[in-house]
């Protein structure tokens, strides 16, 4: 049986899986930032690797283990001494650290260089700005650490003391030569960090070590539970929602929403890269590429609706409220467009200055209304995403929705803007199903991950989009793109 091990920004999660894909314990722990004020967004290391082993233990504690398979979060930079303590604090990706450092890297290599090297459009998230920051910054941290990792190979080294890295990780480092799968030594040589503070670059599903003995008697494991390199969040994701081919394409919809395209290196130019923001990253398979594209705001935009407008803020309470919701809204599209940017813009704008807006709003306008307009605007952003794959060189074969954001409203809602079947999967946790697909086939119970999704990843029901409220939608979305464009000057202007 395999552990799929999923450290996320608001939290924890692990899945005791079998051979066949079903889910034998499960473990999930919520933490929140450990600081947020001035655009700072820190996780505390140590009180996340407390959260990995609580889920560890609820899981499988007492039951048969072949392996822990660990993705996580990408971006975010921790810290460590020689025995795996945090030294300093864990700055994720959206942390505003690092943005100066990250013209001084453009200005250094230039845009196009370095999107050749990384197969990265230019962001303030990546490790390697934020890492220069803590250099220039806090240089006692920096030279205290033996290691700065990111919170993948972080959980890894605390389990076996092993400092290892997928490559899919590696590469959301801006450090990383993905057409060498391995640390670019040019990259290392300007900047002045050296191998030594970064871990050893390994291909996903590769075992780092085994469970260290003290943490396999706490946590009542075998001691020969193999530690696996999981990938990037994104990528197990995209794993266990059975995506595993080139043309096949993963939509994770949760507090944020990812897209998750799997395809071959010449299918994502350099030029097409840099046109419409969408990163390329190694994928789990060996050859095969995907990109990373996402919106801020997705689940969470229904959140804030329904503890803002509705002012319901107990959990049983929010749902119920969304069922409701679902019920009293119409089939048919709204008349309003909501720009989704709550929390700032991300592909293919990647403005974090843009802000949110509802437009179009009468006296006419229902509460359920803008509810579902709230969902539709998402998909519109999706969409604009979806259609900046395609032109990028994406041959769209089969789109796989998953999360635990979805209901069937709402992927009613996406296939009909998208224009395309959505399928599902049964197991909505596709990131710990991902990780254990991965130890499945290290430990040899498959040959390969493809055997591996056939076997484990089951169907579930797939989404026709309606014709009528296609062509709808199809018009709605060419008026949808200039909303961007046309409100983004007053946007800036707007002082928060």
């Amino acid at each position: 049986m395999y552990i799929g091990l999923d450290i996320g920004t608001s939290g924890s999660k692990a899945d005791l899986i079998d051979r066949n894909g079903n889910v034998l314990g499960s473990g999930h722990v919520s933490y929140g930032f450990s600081k947020t004020t001035g655009g700072y967004r820190e996780l505390d290391a140590e009180a996340v690797w407390k959260a990995a082993i609580k889920c560890l233990y609820d899981a499988a504690a007492g039951k048969h283990v072949e392996s822990i398979t660990v993705s996580a979060l990408g971006e975010a930079i921790v810290p460590i001494d020689r025995e795996g303590n945090p030294v300093g604090p864990g700055i994720i990706g959206t942390d505003i650290r690092g943005i100066e450092e990250l013209k001084e890297i453009e200005e250094a290599f230039g845009a196009k260089t370095l999107t050749d090297i990384t197969g990265l459009n230019m962001s303030t998230i990546y490790s390697a700005n934020k890492i220069l920051w803590l250099k220039k910054h806090q240089p006692e941290i920096y030279k205290k650490a033996y290691k700065i990792l990111t919170f993948q190979d972080y959980i890894i080294y605390r389990l076996c003391h092993k400092a290892v890295i997928d490559y899919s990780m590696a590469s959301r480092t801006l450090l990383f030569d993905i057409n060498k799968n391995d640390w670019s030594d040019i990259l290392l040589s300007w900047s002045g960090i050296s191998r030594e503070k970064l871990s050893c670059p390994v291909p996903a599903g590769d075992i780092a070590g085994e469970l260290d003995s003290s943490l396999a008697e706490e946590l009542n494991f075998p001691e020969s539970v193999k530690i696996v390199t999981g990938t990037h969040d994104h990528v197990c994701n995209a794993i266990g929602s059975g995506v595993c081919e080139s043309g096949s394409c993963s939509n994770t919809v949760g507090t944020t929403e990812g897209l998750t395209a799997v395809l071959e290196r010449s299918a994502l130019t350099t030029e097409s890269i840099e046109n419409y923001q969408i990163s390329c990253e190694p994928f789990a398979v060996k050859n095969l590429f995907n990109t990373v594209a996402w919106n801020n705001t997705s689940g969470v935009l229904l959140r804030w609706f329904v503890n803002e407008m509705v002012k319901e803020e107990k959990p049983e309470v929010i749902i119920s409220t969304f069922a409701k919701m679902n019920k009293l809204m119409s089939a048919e599209p709204t008349d309003l467009f909501v720009l989704p940017h709550f929390s700032g813009a991300a592909t293919p704008y990647m403005d974090s200055r843009s802000k949110g807006a509802v437009l179009g709003l009468t006296l006419d306008t229902k509460r359920e209304d803008i509810y579902k307009a709230l969902m539709e605007g998402a998909n519109y952003e999706l969409a604009v995403i979806l259609e900046d794959l395609q032109q990028a060189g994406l041959g769209l074969k089969k789109i796989v929705a998953n999360g635990g954001a979805i209901s069937p409203e709402l992927l009613q809602i996406k296939a009909d803007i998208l224009g395309v079947p959505v399928h599902t999967v049964k197991n909505r946790q596709t990131g710990t199903l991902g990780g254990a697909i991965l130890g499945a086939v290290v430990s040899g119970e498959y040959s390969s991950v493809k055997e591996a999704v056939g076997a484990m990843v089951t169907e579930n029901q797939v989404y026709e989009p309606d014709s009528g409220r296609m062509q709808i939608y199809r018009e709605k979305l060419e008026v949808y793109k200039k909303i961007y464009p046309s409100i983004k000057e007053i946007n800036h202007n707007i002082i928060h």
